[in-house]
């Protein structure tokens, strides 16, 4: 009952945290001695120039007052533009010495965000990386667990002091001390031209606020070139006026946009505002990223789309790669699948048939329908749960039903698969009433719908899917 401090401590069950330096609720943890090289002060330059580069970057984590065994696991989020309308995670943990380093194909200058999870808090802090440059994040292990962003306390080389001057800009926009409104009030815009002064004003405000800041230059120049954006972005708030080619065109001319949204952690907002840059004629850096952007994700996802205008070379052949490689990789499974799985390809089949094209292939049988989604974890238990019972019908008459994603957990479900396109996808759930996912029908081999589930219940569907049978031959899918 005396025990003042425990040094470490770790549960029993896997998954279970590691956790040192736990102290009673009157302690107080000392102020990091944070060294001076990592005191993180301004080193005068702008951001770099936005262009493609295919040059690594490095980010170095260095600790204090670490042990061994604590083997701490570090979450790295950036925009790989192979994926960009997805954020990429990668992980590391830190060795014996309590470091680790990392090289991030980033290819173009951006916000790389840096995760450490602690108990009962998370510690979050970004830095802004160019390829070829690099940054050494210092992170103190028992330092207070009691607030968020405590662990992360310092950084030094490429921009080093970007990442504490932007979550001091971000706490001061919502305070007092943050940019001045327009005068101009949003329920007095009934008009473009009303709504273009609101903005002109707000960006205004916006730009002296930050100029007046004591931020470093670096944060300077981003929050001005980047994180501003008119109300075109956001859905709902003057949204028949934003959506009009007269300020859509305004927009255009006047604003960039970058990979990350600065108001909005970990989500990427730049492949949904590229849309009102690759839809117009812009030309420049900008205007090619926006297209690569919103087009290739797409092609990614099945869609037939001709390349769109990229007039950057490099941009452009990385385009190339990324297609020819998806093109090679779907041609390549689709042999492979026809192997062990019977991979039937739907791509072709207008929406509003595809359910009864399925239905048709399988007439005389009893038929289990599973729409499913690689990301989806009940889904993914769902097939699971349902090993045992396609076993059990193995002998009866039942057929039960991003590619490179979905491909790798069909390999382990047995039974016949259609990879599906949004579109048809959508036209499926609307005809099973389906509302989310995993849903489950049932046909009778008459072909009469019997049952339908949204979520998993293994005895609702096994009992559903014997009386349909009417103990007759069964297959699964």
């Amino acid at each position: 009952m005396n025990t003042k401090e425990f040094d470490f401590l770790e549960g029993l069950a896997k998954g279970d945290y590691k956790v040192f330096g736990i102290h009673d609720k009157d302690y107080t943890m000392p102020p990091a001695s944070v060294p001076t090289e990592y005191m993180a002060d301004d080193d005068g330059e702008g951001l770099a120039e936005l262009k493609f580069d295919a040059t690594p970057a490095t980010i170095h984590f260095k600790s204090l007052n670490y042990r061994k065994g604590m083997n701490t696991k570090i979450d790295v989020q950036y925009v790989d533009l192979k994926n960009p309308a997805k954020p990429m995670d990668v992980e590391t943990n830190l060795n014996d010495d309590g470091e680790a380093s990392l090289s991030l194909p980033i290819c173009l200058p951006q916000i790389v965000w840096i995760n450490i999870v602690n108990i009962p808090w998370s510690s979050m802090s970004c830095v802004y990386l160019s390829p070829g440059k690099e940054v050494t994040v210092l992170v103190d292990m028992l330092h207070d667990d009691s607030r968020a962003n405590s662990k992360i306390v310092g950084a030094k080389g490429y921009h080093a002091r970007f990442g504490k001057d932007w979550y001091q800009s971000a706490y001061d926009e919502d305070t007092e001390n943050g940019p001045l409104k327009p005068t101009i009030k949003k329920e007095d815009i009934h008009d473009v031209q009303t709504l273009i002064r609101y903005c002109d004003e707000e960006r205004e405000n916006y730009d002296k606020w930050v100029k007046n800041s004591n931020y470093c230059k670096a944060i300077k120049d981003y929050l001005i070139q980047f994180a501003y954006s008119p109300i075109f972005m956001f859905d709902g708030e003057q949204d028949s006026l934003s959506k009009t080619k007269e300020f859509t065109d305004y927009v255009l001319q006047n604003y960039s946009e970058n990979l990350y949204k600065r108001n909005i952690v970990f989500c990427n907002e730049f492949p949904r505002a590229s849309k009102y840059y690759a839809m117009a004629d812009a030309r420049g850096f900008n205007a090619d990223l926006a297209r690569y952007c919103y087009y290739l994700p797409q092609v990614l996802d099945s869609k037939q789309l001709e390349k769109p205008l990229i007039e950057d070379k490099n941009l452009s052949d990385l385009y190339d790669k990324y297609v020819a490689e998806y093109q090679a990789t779907v041609t390549a499974n689709k042999q492979g699948l026809a192997n062990n799985i019977h991979y039937l390809d739907m791509t072709e089949v207008v929406p509003e048939d595809i359910l009864q094209t399925i239905l048709d292939k399988y007439k005389g049988k009893t038929i289990l329908i599973d729409i499913w989604a690689t990301w989806c974890g009940p889904c993914k238990l769902g097939h699971e749960k349902m090993k045992p019972v396609k076993e059990e019908l193995r002998d009866k008459n039942i057929v039960t039903s991003k590619f490179d994603d979905w491909k790798e957990y069909i390999a382990d479900i047995s039974g016949e698969h259609y990879f599906l396109t949004e579109e048809q996808l959508d036209a499926i759930f609307q005809q099973l009433k389906g509302t989310g996912y995993p849903t489950y029908a049932i046909y009778t081999p008459d072909g009469e719908q019997t049952f339908t589930l949204s979520g998993f219940n293994l005895e609702k569907i096994r009992e559903a899917l014997e009386k349909a049978s009417n103990n007759k031959n069964i297959e699964s899918n």
